[in-house]
């Protein structure tokens, strides 16, 4: 979803605000004032550090998690796709170079129609007409009254190929729920507002403190941001997979 210049642009910018947030603090609320409410405040901020960094680090979690499960299905669908081809080998002609040539088109409209679709946040069925024309010669086939093996297996790996295809789409197009975002960014701005009603005499060391969490904190915002949406951003998904594939077919 964001680029590298856009993700260290936010990271920056929310290290900005924190300074400055500490700084007008430091003016309008004196630091031997903040120093007496320390007591409270510090253990407060470790048990809402704590809880935060819970949630943040489950949330990064499972968002990496789904960020491999999205790599490991392209592949999939890549090998599914290899299998209907080899397959589609050993059918009589015509189909067999139907089947072929369509392998070769789906891999295509896959590497140049649906990725490019999908970068850009928009839906592509290019890859499923394609799917849907091998369906057609399946039927043909079976409407001539081939029921071999071949046509049995050609059957079951066509489902398979249809089915990653549809968990491809599906993953595209799920977001986290805005009630988590919420979470995340107002949980966010507490800790790290909490860090800086702290009274330290060293005004460059409380600084550096603020700077450090508002640091490790946006920079695990912009890596939940990108994972989340794994065919999007400077982190996604490639269709190198297809790449290697069209390559074989070819």
């Amino acid at each position: 979803m964001l680029s590298y210049l856009q993700s260290g642009l936010m990271v920056i910018a929310a290290m900005l605000l924190s300074a400055v947030t500490v700084a007008v603090l430091n003016r309008i609320w004196p630091i031997s004032r903040r120093k007496l409410v320390n007591d409270v405040t510090g253990w407060q901020l470790g048990i809402l550090g704590t809880t935060y960094g819970v949630i943040l680090g489950f949330m990064l979690f499972t968002v990496w998690n789904d960020f491999r499960a999205a790599e490991v299905n392209a592949n999939m669908e890549a090998s599914s796709l290899l299998t209907v081809t080899r397959i589609g080998a050993q059918l009589p002609s015509p189909e067999r170079e139907t089947i072929q040539a369509l392998g070769v088109k789906y891999a295509e409209t896959t590497i140049h129609q649906d990725w490019p679709a999908m970068e850009m946040q928009e839906d592509s069925s290019a890859s499923a007409k394609v799917a849907g024309d091998m369906w057609r010669v399946l039927v043909q086939l079976r409407s001539d009254g081939d029921a071999s093996t071949r046509v049995d297996h050609l059957t079951n790996a066509l489902k398979d190929l249809s089915e990653r295809r549809n968990l491809r789409e599906q993953e595209f197009q799920e977001r986290l729920p805005k009630i988590l975002w919420m979470l995340l960014v107002v949980g966010a701005g507490v800790t790290v507002g909490s860090a800086c009603l702290l009274g330290n005499d060293s005004a460059w060391l409380h600084y550096c403190q603020v700077l450090a969490l508002t640091f490790v904190v946006a920079v695990a915002l912009a890596a939940i941001a990108d994972l989340a949406r794994p065919f999007e951003g400077a982190v996604s998904v490639t269709p190198i997979a297809f790449e290697r594939a069209l390559s074989m077919m070819q």
